[in-house]
């Protein structure tokens, strides 16, 4: 299991699924108050694939019982480090009662949020100041801005503008009333920070967890890492362009590497400096001397700053933990044949990773002997709201299960009544194993040519089990930006469509479903609405001039699925919302008794024939500037 960011439903929808883990409490524990103890079966060996927590409102109750079974099966439970488990060190630096004081107009915004995406804690409390004075931002006083200058405030700035979590300081309140059995309004901002504080403290479940988690792990021929084995989005990709992450083992820093050629020596030496940051962090946990500037050298002075910055998307290093190989429209894309020579050399056959979410079932990506499995799901069902107000998942849930050379894909897409997400029951032989086993079928694509655009391809998702009358069938799946098309076909459909260079055609059973690809930091957008909008845009923008005509936009508006992004993405119209979501409100008509043609002759107020450029920090300052 991998990235459950806090959805304790999923955290039990995968128990009751798995052959290897059960609860040794009896009944349903998705209300459990109390994080149940996890029974690991005789035999077994659990991999969590980090990602605990910052997405719904069970993460103290996912932590605690992942460090409890880590504690209580030291050699069997393998829990590994992902990005929003390391981010949780700079709690001990930058939440302190000194840094909120400090704060001022020069309190720089991380290095790793892009520039023109980067917001400082100053200019959000200013936006709070103005928005709770009905004052324009220009004429708020000193004291006015100084007075949201709490810690609280600047957790939810943190939280929403560099951690790519959004929302997360209610859903911890959320958590915190529940295993109390109180009322939210009883459960105050400081007892959401304490909660915090407490979880990264000695003793603290969070700490545990750092403590106790590592980068990598083997299991006989199966790799597994959080992120990616291979990227082209570091800081330094060397000259192709594309980097390894596998091999690299940072220096204390993060600003430089040491290539190791040995897989499993490199493994015992990442995970080496791994616990030693984090030990550097125990000892040194708040800054030696604050920042100062956006820049990597002026976040390091303080306890395992290189394992943090190793965490981040401006790593200076190769990172297997925030580490992404797909192609530009999010499409699988296999790793580069010497990587897949060098890991066969040292007898891996099957590389399992989390990060990046990828539909409703893990993705496959299967290369000559090796496969790659992709297992993060936390975006199957987006706005499904099921288990929780903010659940992008529904009840989708899958386990990987490796017995001996076979690696089997097991449990269902998910379903939720009056959505477009509907369960289907996954199970079948991954290929790949050393074996050379499984279902050939799965990871396929189908094959670059002139008769099937780029925009047309397909790949084998999943083989699905076959029930209520139904033949085992295959699910197709298409990604194309923030789109996933799914489609069921026989198996000798597949055969025939993937052998002849012809289109797809669709059937009763295509369906297109709004996803997302991970956080992308800034802009006032995280998470996987910032990911939507920014894909949106790109969408609109069909001549890739960075602005968008009001042709474009009524063009656009026509399509349902950039209609159905925008209305999950900006469900709230109100002159009060930014900039782009007042606008997109505008454009799809509703909250206003208007028509387009008078919506475009409004925006268009200089009548350049422009009607919006891409918001940013600026622009939503300057909210009505159609220009």
């Amino acid at each position: 299991m991998t990235d459950v960011e806090g959805h304790w439903s999923y955290f039990c929808n995968f128990v009751e699924l798995s052959e290897g883990l059960t609860f040794a409490e009896d009944g349903d524990q998705r209300d459990a108050r109390r994080p149940p103890e996890l029974i690991l079966k005789d035999g077994w060996h659990f991999v969590f694939g980090g990602d605990t927590c910052d997405k719904g409102p069970g993460s103290l109750r996912c932590l605690e019982t992942l460090v409890s079974a880590k504690k209580r099966y030291p050699d069997r439970v393998h829990l590994l480090l992902g990005n929003r488990d390391i981010n949780k060190m700079r709690y001990t630096s930058e939440f302190t009662d000194e840094e909120v004081r400090k704060i001022s107009s020069d309190t720089p915004g991380a290095y790793w949020v892009p520039e023109d995406k980067r917001v400082s804690p100053w200019s959000y409390f200013t936006s709070l100041a103005a928005h709770a004075e009905g004052k324009d931002m220009d004429h708020l006083t000193h004291e006015e801005i100084r007075h949201f200058c709490t810690k609280s405030n600047l957790m939810r700035y943190h939280l929403k503008y560099d951690m790519g979590s959004d929302g997360e300081f209610e859903f911890r309140r959320q958590e915190l009333a529940h295993m109390s059995e109180r009322n939210l309004a009883e459960v105050s901002d400081e007892e959401v920070v304490k909660s915090y504080e407490d979880s990264v403290a000695e003793d603290g479940v969070m700490r545990d967890y750092l403590r106790l988690a590592e980068i990598a792990c083997i299991l006989g021929s199966t790799l597994f890492v959080h992120g990616q084995i291979i990227g082209n989005q570091f800081y330094d990709c060397g000259h192709d362009g594309v980097a390894w992450a596998v091999g690299c083992v940072p220096s204390d820093d993060a600003a430089t590497f040491e290539w190791v050629s040995d897989l499993r020596d490199w493994v015992k030496q990442v995970n080496t400096w791994s616990r030693r940051s984090v030990g550097a962090w125990q000892v040194q946990p708040t800054w030696q001397r604050s920042p100062s500037a956006p820049t990597f050298e002026e976040w390091s002075h303080r306890g395992g700053a290189g394992l943090i910055a190793y965490g981040t998307p401006a790593t200076r290093v190769p990172s297997v933990v925030y580490c992404r190989w797909l192609e530009g429209n999010c499409m699988p894309k296999s790793p580069w044949p010497d990587l897949v020579k060098h890991l066969q050399d040292h007898g891996i056959c099957r590389v399992v990773v989390g990060h990046t979410p990828h539909g409703n079932c893990p993705t496959v990506i299967p290369h000559e002997g090796l496969s790659v499995i992709m297992g993060d799901t936390s975006y199957s069902c987006m706005k499904s709201d099921l288990a929780y107000a903010g659940d992008n998942r529904g009840d989708a849930v899958c386990e990987i299960a490796l017995e001996g050379d076979k690696c089997f894909v097991r449990g269902r897409t998910g379903y939720v009544d009056g959505l477009s997400c509907h369960r289907q029951v996954v199970h079948y032989a991954a290929p790949g194993g050393c074996d050379g086993g499984g279902d050939p079928h799965i990871g396929i694509v189908q094959p670059r040519s002139e008769e099937v655009p780029e925009d047309k391809r397909f790949f084998v998702k999943a083989c699905l089990a076959a029930l209520e009358g139904y033949d085992a069938r295959y699910l197709l799946c298409k990604v194309d930006g923030f789109t996933n098309t799914y489609q069921e076909e026989s198996p000798d459909e597949v055969i025939r469509i993937f052998g002849s260079h012809s289109i797809l055609p669709s059937n009763k059973t295509t369906r297109e479903d709004i996803t997302s690809f991970g956080e992308e930091f800034g802009a006032g957008f995280s998470g996987a609405e910032g990911d939507v909008v920014e894909r949106i845009f790109r969408r609109l923008d069909r001549n890739h001039d960075g602005a968008v005509t009001a042709h474009e936009l009524r063009t656009a508006c026509i399509d349902s699925t950039v209609r159905v992004a925008l209305q999950w993405t900006f469900p709230d119209t109100c002159l009060e919302a930014p900039f782009f979501d007042f606008l997109v409100g505008m454009a799809l008509g509703r909250a206003f008794n208007v028509n387009l043609e008078e919506v475009f002759t409004e925006l268009d107020a200089n009548r350049d024939g422009m009607a919006l450029a891409l918001a940013t920090p600026e622009t939503e300052s300057r909210r009505f500037d159609t220009k």
